[in-house]
């Protein structure tokens, strides 16, 4: 089971909100216990001089009653829930609710009652992005949200490098999926090396860059191919290889042309291995797609020598005896 506990931050309003319906899917897919949480910021931080403590019980309680609405509706659907309220900095709140509660996965909108800002993200979600060390989806707010009832993920688009983080993140989502109707694509972008310079390259130059990304794109070619096969046991699986200047770019272009309902990235790539909090093709797919981006944290870094992730070498032990029996 890839998640099995889903963390779902919500301030109160509908633009937080939008994320319900994409927790609701993950959890029925995985079989995991949503956690909702609010952070009540207490009076020393806000900007507020001075708060009623009666205005504040009774906010306190009218969110509690919020929530505990949210828990009937979604329990109504056959899925664990739990409600917490809290106190402090909504970001360090979030954060340390995820090591108390061992969450596996973050679900929310881009930003909440704060609206949209000349920022990608709140600062809330930035932080936690930051500071949780977790896998999450980011959800960009703004259509109407789709009816939990009628909504499942029919195509996925992942993208994929070659790097141990993305193939890991591949067998999981595909796990995740596994039986359901729904197609993976698998999309890897091959970069044109740049060479900058205040002269045009020469014709020697030029047959070098070609000559790589021909080798590159022949290898990609042949993974692509054997991945598709290694992940295709009872799922549909396809895969496209792009040849680009912008990764990022071709990501987005890709997903809106395949009408996708999600993005799956590794929060790492080549270039950023796991020193980094994410990649920088990672970030800009994240700040400028419109679909939701389910972004996977490989945490078997931060393990001590020894210890497994039992879900983890389940999955793999799949992926490697379903290469076995073909």
């Amino acid at each position: 089971m890839l998640f099995k506990h889903i963390l779902l931050p919500l301030d109160g309003s509908s633009v937080a909100e939008e994320a319900i319906t994409h927790a609701l899917q993950l959890a029925r897919n995985c079989g995991a216990e949503i956690h909702l949480l609010h952070v009540q910021r207490t009076t020393s931080h806000t900007d507020e001089h001075s708060i009623d403590p009666v205005h504040w019980r009774l906010r306190r309680a009218e969110l509690r009653s919020y929530l505990n609405r949210l828990a009937d509706y979604i329990s109504g659907k056959e899925i664990a829930v739990t409600v917490s309220v809290r106190e402090g900095r909504p970001a360090e709140q979030i954060v340390e609710y995820c090591e108390e509660a061992d969450i596996d996965l973050i679900v929310f909108t881009a930003y909440g009652k704060g609206g949209v800002s000349r920022f990608h993200f709140g600062s809330t979600a930035q932080k936690v992005f930051s500071g949780s060390g977790r896998s999450f989806m980011i959800v960009r707010p703004g259509e109407a949200p789709p009816d939990p009832d009628q909504f499942a993920y029919r195509r996925i688009l992942i993208s994929v490098d070659g790097s141990p983080h993305s193939e890991w993140m591949a067998c999981q989502v595909a796990a995740m999926m596994r039986g359901q109707p729904a197609e993976l694509i698998l999309l890897q972008v091959i970069a044109v090396p740049e060479m900058p310079r205040r002269m045009p390259i020469t014709r020697e130059e030029q047959a070098t860059r070609e000559k790589f990304v021909e080798n590159n794109r022949r290898a990609a070619q042949t993974y692509l191919d054997e991945m598709a096969q290694q992940l295709e046991n009872g799922i549909k699986v396809s895969f496209r290889l792009l040849i680009a200047e912008n990764m990022a770019d071709s990501i987005c272009k890709t997903a809106a042309e395949e009408g996708v309902d999600l993005i799956a990235m590794s929060a790492h790539d080549w270039q950023s291995g796991g020193q980094r909090v994410m990649g920088n093709i990672c970030q800009t797919v994240m700040c400028h797609s419109p679909i939701p981006v389910l972004v996977l944290q490989d945490r078997s870094e931060t393990r001590l020598p020894g210890e497994e992730d039992e879900d983890s070498c389940r999955i793999h032990r799949e992926f490697d005896s379903d290469n076995g029996a073909e």
